[in-house]
């Protein structure tokens, strides 16, 4: 499976104004700040819309399942020319990640699918039905314009709240080409606000086969050529 979430969706960034930023966001320095990435992103998503309708349903199941889907996308992203950052706390922790890809580096290579192999063990035959089928869904009204692409942004739970997750938007935007817009898709409604106040705007909805929703958005390349 390979669902494309872009800006994540429950478990993401979240709107809340921040008690403290980060101590830096840089690139995984070691395979463990990579297994800490996936921790992060495992837990932000857990209760996702997108990810708790493709399932597993039993909130437990699904936890674990995530464990495996998100160890098989961040280090299949970090090994097929995706962009993975992490953003870390005083003590060093991984406390949240972004996988983001300039333009022409999505979607990953046909490779790259061997990563989420666990995943479709630990989650079954049903979900990954329904994830197949999202997938297709979104590929299919993916921006056909030059862009860069921010498929996950996520912050542990624990850390949801202190400003992880802007700190992560502000690395991608110094990072992004500003010659070029910045496209992602949320599956929680009340977090394209959160986006919109970081300068993106809604492109439309997009209705899932596995029934959940997600909001197509895009910030404006900021010094458009």
């Amino acid at each position: 499976m390979s669902d494309s979430d872009g800006a994540g969706a429950a478990g993401e960034a979240g709107p809340a104004a921040g008690r403290a930023a980060p101590a830096e966001v840089a690139d995984p320095s070691s395979s463990a700040e990579l297994r800490g990435a996936a921790r992060a992103l495992a837990a932000a998503f857990v209760d996702d819309p997108v990810w708790t309708a493709i399932g597993p349903r039993h909130r437990g199941h699904r936890a674990f399942a995530n464990r495996a889907a998100f160890r098989g996308i961040v280090l299949g992203s970090a090994r097929h020319g995706a962009r993975v950052r992490v953003a870390r706390d005083s003590a060093g922790a991984v406390a949240g990640a972004t996988i983001s890809f300039a333009d022409g580096a999505w979607p990953l290579p046909d490779a790259a699918t061997v990563w989420e192999l666990p995943w479709v063990f630990a989650a079954g035959p049903a979900p990954v039905v329904r994830g197949l089928r999202d997938d297709r869904a979104m590929r299919a009204v993916h921006a056909a314009h030059p862009h860069t692409y921010l498929w996950f942004v996520g912050v542990h739970p624990d850390r949801q709240g202190e400003g992880v997750g802007r700190a992560l938007m502000a690395d991608l935007h110094e990072w992004a080409d500003p010659a070029l817009p910045i496209y992602l898709e949320t599956g929680t409604r009340a977090n394209a606000a959160f986006y919109a106040s970081l300068g993106y705007r809604e492109l439309g909805e997009l209705p899932l086969p596995s029934g959940a929703t997600m909001w197509k958005m895009e910030r404006p390349a900021a010094d458009p050529l």
